[in-house]
């Protein structure tokens, strides 16, 4: 079973990366675990003795390795959908790699064994993070089913609203995992873009610019398109040929100028150009 959608957001994995170096620093200050071997013993809470700095340089540590984590992870996420169980092997690796540098630097603190203190860091890693992890799971979890249910309500809506005008053509655009997530008639669609894994759809609705983005390619929705009267004008495009005004030769290329005020120009590649050109001067 693929993540949802809110895995892929920047703002949800920033604030991840913040909150749980922040719940660590508010756990050792409160339950204030000691790390030691062969009689040296540290608290990281004691001020006493300069070992408070070490603090705030293992909180440091956490939120640069899951940044650089998740920043690899939401780049990755782009070309590439993750299982939910991939997803929870990528979050076992995240925390080994937070443990073994937060060993390696209290092992050189401490002139201790690094391989000595790993099983100690391990063990109070995994009493620290549990929470976290596990709430922003749940946290997510709660918000895409409250996501998918408002997609469900409208995507019911919208099917009453073209019943009772009678629309024909209707387009149902699903995302990759085939959950229907826009139903729009086609004569309203004006352009169709692609950008990586997501395709936005740009649509009149009674008057008003809507684009509407969604996870998927071109190439799952290539044929709905083609039945529908839009024609692919460039490798990122499809056109609904009804909307197109004028269709112009430029020193930078060929572009599709639209009825529709507020719409740019589409551009129109060499490949397509010829059967674009034909279909719209018949």
């Amino acid at each position: 079973m693929n993540l949802s959608e809110l895995h892929y957001s920047v703002k949800s994995n920033i604030i991840f990366c913040v909150a749980v170096p922040l719940f660590v620093m508010l756990f050792v200050v409160l339950y204030n675990p000691t790390f030691g071997l062969d009689g040296k013993e540290l608290w990281l809470t004691d001020w006493s003795h300069n070992a408070s700095f070490c603090l705030p340089i293992l909180c440091a540590i956490i939120l640069g390795v899951l940044l650089a984590s998740r920043s690899i992870l939401c780049f990755a996420l782009v070309r590439h959908s993750l299982t939910k169980r991939e997803f929870l092997v990528w979050q076992a690796v995240e925390f080994l790699v937070c443990c073994m540098f937060c060993d390696l630097f209290l092992s050189l603190y401490l002139h201790a064994d690094f391989f000595a203190t790993l099983t100690r860091i391990i063990v109070i890693g995994l009493e620290l993070v549990i929470f976290p992890y596990v709430f922003y799971w749940m946290a997510l979890e709660l918000m895409d089913h409250n996501i998918r249910l408002r997609e469900a309500e409208d995507t019911i809506a919208d099917l009453r609203k073209g019943s009772e005008r009678n629309e024909v053509g209707a387009m149902r655009f699903a995302d990759e995992k085939g959950n229907v997530k826009l139903v729009v008639g086609a004569e309203r669609v004006i352009s169709i873009e692609s950008a990586g894994n997501y395709v936005t759809i740009l649509y009149d609705n009674d008057g008003k610019l809507v684009r509407y983005s969604l996870r998927n390619t071109l190439k799952s929705i290539e044929e709905m398109c083609k039945a529908n009267g839009l024609v692919r004008c460039h490798r990122s495009f499809f056109v609904n040929l009804n909307k197109i005004k004028i269709i112009r030769r430029t020193p930078d290329g060929i572009f599709a100028e639209m009825d529709r005020s507020g719409v740019e120009d589409i551009p129109v590649s060499k490949t397509y150009a010829p059967e674009l050109m034909r279909l719209f001067s018949e």
